[in-house]
């Protein structure tokens, strides 16, 4: 996994800094990956971390700084309405030095969306607008286990699941979906393979991939997951 430097510096930080955006804010870059990923493979796995845990604020700043770094403007704003839905109106000096930090790399438009959102009350900014990008706003797919499988006896040797986590460790999500989509057709009644494939899909914008495997579920049972169909809605409306 790639590793960060701070992320935030203050005015009285000794370490050197680059663009500095307001008085007492500045972002840092994050450091060289050692392994060779590529930005884009990166970016998929911040953000397949905090779809995994959503509360992992320093996960939050990660994805913001690296988009606020690689000049990806949806993507920024994407991260930073998460960020606020996450803090449910808690941390508002946090959330309003992220934002007008970022400001230079935002539209005037997405600005303003994020301004109100700064303004918003905890009940209200659950309903903030997002974009393509957006983990959290509306029309987000729930990832709460709906069904619990027992365990047999004898547990399988290898657990798809688990080596498909694997995989998304060292940001190999093609190999994952693909371990996710044999898996599924195997067990297709256990909802967590369901779950990381469909995140996975999201994640990864896998749109024409998902229309193959929703075909392929649609034939083979008749009542497909709810989740199937949200993304489908998902995916149709962006």
């Amino acid at each position: 996994m790639s590793h960060f430097t701070k992320l935030i510096l203050c005015d009285d930080d000794d370490q050197p800094n680059k663009a500095e955006v307001v008085s007492g804010f500045r972002f840092v870059e994050a450091e060289v990956d050692g392994f060779g990923f590529t930005s884009e493979q990166m970016l998929e796995s911040i953000v397949f971390q905090i779809l995994r845990k959503p509360l992992a604020l320093v996960v939050h700043l990660q994805r913001i700084c690296f988009c606020y770094q690689h000049n990806l403007t949806d993507n920024l704003f994407g991260a930073l309405v998460d960020f606020l839905i996450v803090l449910d109106g808690k941390g508002h000096q946090l959330g309003c030095r992220m934002v007008k930090g970022a400001k230079s790399k935002l539209t005037p438009e997405q600005y303003a969306i994020l301004d109100s959102g700064l303004k918003a009350s905890a009940d209200e900014i659950k309903w903030l607008s997002g974009n393509l990008y957006s983990l959290f706003s509306r029309g987000l797919i729930g990832t709460n286990l709906l069904v619990i499988k027992e365990k047999s006896d004898e547990a399988p040797e290898h657990d798809p699941l688990d080596i498909a986590r694997d995989f998304i460790a060292y940001s190999q999500l093609d190999a994952a979906i693909e371990t996710l989509e044999n898996a599924v057709l195997v067990d297709i009644e256990r909802q967590e393979l369901h779950d990381d494939l469909l995140e996975l899909y999201k994640v990864t914008q896998s749109m024409e991939r998902f229309i193959k495997m929703y075909d392929v579920l649609s034939g083979q049972t008749k009542t497909i997951p709810a989740g199937w169909n949200e993304l489908k809605g998902f995916f149709n409306a962006g």
